[in-house]
């Protein structure tokens, strides 16, 4: 680090230092100043500083005193939750979903509202602008505790910048550089990530992933079908950043077109759009929305059972080469369809275990996600949190080293 400022390198470790108390206080749930210093081996005096910097930024809290240890009982010290919150968007096809969450990543506020992707980047960037000031003044938060705001988009996306590459359901979004767009829209740090991998980090972090170092997240959205692949504990991103695109695996050479330009693709051939119509043609219904399909299927609907079991079968294939390519612990199924329940899952289990490698499915799971309808919001959120516990002055350090 020869000749950087003296200045920026102590404010550097300053920021370091406080990072690490933080995630002590977050890790252990209340600790005293003292074993602050002994488990992070830094002075008295300088946990003294921070501790007390933090106590006035109201980001830690003086709670109870603790048992002693031979002298005067220590004073614990908790992490308030509630200090700064985070923001996570969904930008769906059809729908925007917005929530705000604590530092716990639990729900403090939600709100959903119709949105349609076709409108372009400029009219999106206007209204997640307009969403998030309705959603602060709706829910009484002062600006200065936002933390940032995360954004979870329906297509793929290469490097940090976030730039779209070739969406086939975002028409006019290639080649948009989302970062840049969206924090030139919003006074708040802001993230972008492809919904698929924001759902499976959602799910990792607080769902049914708990635990698991490798685990494949199938988003089943309103329009298409993505994948967030975790391995070894972290987001798998391919070459360019278009890792996870399951939708657009070959299932039938002579399917129907898909909006990527080819045929039989899994999204063809399981997609909403798909289903829905083979429903209305059995049923000779004129339309029908993926609400009405999911409650036909909770109410046993012989039509939509057996057009959910073709879509999972074809689902299955899928999963079954994905299991054999990466041999995940953990299947994970989200996003609205997956809300149509057993009669999809069963079937997508049954394909996937008759065509699979044995071995492959001998400590795999495959199993609906336990978020819902928040899951990539959460996500998205997650992503906020996680910058509040682990902040760019650590990728500063590592580009000085």
């Amino acid at each position: 680090m020869q000749g950087k400022p003296v200045t920026a390198d102590l404010a550097l470790m300053r920021e370091l230092n406080q990072a690490l108390i933080l995630n002590l206080v977050r890790q252990q749930g209340l600790i005293s100043r003292a074993e602050i210093a002994e488990r992070t081996r830094l002075s008295r005096s300088t946990v003294s500083a921070i501790v007390n910097e933090l106590i006035a930024a109201e980001r830690i809290y003086e709670l109870k005193k603790g048992a002693s240890r031979g002298g005067r009982r220590p004073i614990l010290l908790g992490l308030n939750y509630r200090a700064q919150c985070a923001i996570g968007i969904e930008l769906a096809t059809t729908y925007l979903d917005l929530v705000i969450t604590d530092l716990r990543a639990e729900i403090v506020f939600a709100r959903r509202q119709p949105f349609d992707i076709n409108v372009g980047p400029e009219a999106a960037l206007a209204t997640v602008q307009q969403a998030v000031e309705q959603a602060l003044a709706a829910s009484g938060i002062e600006s200065h505790r936002v933390a940032g705001v995360g954004i979870g988009v329906p297509g793929p996306l290469a490097g940090t910048a976030a730039r779209m590459i070739a969406p086939p359901i975002m028409p006019g979004w290639n080649g948009v550089v989302l970062k840049e767009r969206f924090s030139a829209a919003l006074p708040y740090p802001v993230i972008v990530d492809n919904d698929a991998n924001l759902g499976a980090l959602a799910e990792y972090r607080l769902g049914v992933g708990q635990g698991i170092r490798n685990m494949a997240y199938i988003y089943l959205s309103h329009t298409g079908i993505g994948a967030g692949l975790i391995l070894n504990g972290a987001i798998y991103r391919g070459d360019i950043g278009s890792a996870g695109e399951i939708g657009h695996l070959t299932i039938a050479e002579d399917g129907p077109r898909c909006s990527c330009g080819s045929y039989g693709c899994l999204e063809a051939m399981a997609g909403v759009p798909r289903l829905l119509q083979q429903v209305a043609a059995l049923t000779g219904a004129a339309s029908l929305t993926l609400d009405e399909l999911i409650a036909r299927a909770r109410q046993g609907d012989a039509v939509v059972a057996q057009v959910l079991a073709g879509a999972g079968h074809y689902l299955g294939i899928a999963v079954a080469s994905l299991l054999n390519l990466c041999n995940p612990g953990l299947v994970v199924l989200g996003g609205p369809l997956a809300e149509a329940g057993d009669a999809l899952l069963a079937a997508v289990r049954t394909t996937a275990e008759r065509r699979a490698l044995p071995i492959t499915l001998q400590q795999c799971r495959i199993v609906a996600g336990a978020l819902g309808a928040h899951a990539v919001a959460l996500g998205a959120a997650g992503q906020i949190i996680q910058g509040v516990f682990s902040p760019a002055a650590l990728e500063t350090l590592v580009e000085q080293l």
